[in-house]
């Protein structure tokens, strides 16, 4: 199939109303995820994984690292934006991303914790390398985690590292890197990208023009969010 010419494909009028009229801090800096960080903070102890505890905040908004609590977009971009750029920091953004990516699906955490475990500091450069190149060009980003079709650290694929090169630009509203899962293609087939596979594995080429995409949308619509369209793309998506 020919890649779909997306200068035709534009947001729904619901799309676009929602957009116009969202908060960026509820719907974006507070939208929160329930994690076990019991869980989470014993499984990386047991690794003996560096850049733990992963931490959330009580009811009462103190931070907590132990029971089940809410991790929100804004406290992970905190943590990025306190990110020296060490092995330590990087690995840390790692693993709130990936629990606030899972929430309580952690089936294929291990695994990709496993993974990093195996070659720590071979991981942590991919992933600090691919955090600078976020900032400027998507496509070598997600390249540089996903190379020649196959993701650099095993088990952790498009839908989990593009969380993280999107958490890496530490909430800035124009940070051109964004979220790409199997519920946003799928809601982007549905409004006219038909030549997008609703499901992941898609190459660096197609991340970049989906980044571009919704930065013309946010452009168009008076200079907001682009990540305000992925949040809308995915709760509005068929795919469960």
């Amino acid at each position: 199939m020919a890649p779909t010419d997306l200068s035709t494909v534009e947001p729904p009028e619901a799309c676009l109303a929602w957009v116009k009229s969202a908060h960026p801090r509820q719907v974006i800096l507070d939208h929160p995820v329930t994690v076990n960080l019991t869980w989470w903070n014993d499984v990386l102890r047991e690794r003996g994984l560096p850049g733990g505890p992963v931490v959330g905040r009580d009811s009462t908004g103190h931070r907590v690292d132990h029971g089940r609590t809410v991790i929100t977009r804004g406290d992970i971009f905190a943590l990025a934006a306190a990110s020296s750029g060490s092995p330590t920091d990087t690995l840390a953004l790692l693993w709130h991303t990936l629990a606030w990516g899972a929430g309580g699906k952690v089936r294929q955490i291990l695994k990709r914790m496993d993974s990093v475990s195996r070659d720590r500091s071979v991981a942590a450069l991919a992933l600090r390398t691919a955090a600078q190149l976020s900032h400027r060009d998507p496509e070598r980003a997600y390249d540089t985690l996903y190379p020649r079709g196959a993701p650099a650290i095993a088990h952790l694929g498009p839908a989990f590292f593009t969380k993280y090169l999107y958490f890496a630009g530490a909430g800035a509203p124009d940070h051109p890197s964004l979220i790409l899962d199997s519920r946003v293609a799928a809601a982007l087939v549905d409004i006219g990208w038909t030549s997008l596979h609703p499901e992941t594995g898609w190459p660096a080429e197609t991340y970049q023009r989906y980044c571009s995409l919704l930065a013309r949308w946010a452009q168009e619509a008076g200079n907001v969010r682009p990540d305000l369209f992925e949040r809308w793309l995915f709760d509005h998506s068929g795919n469960p």
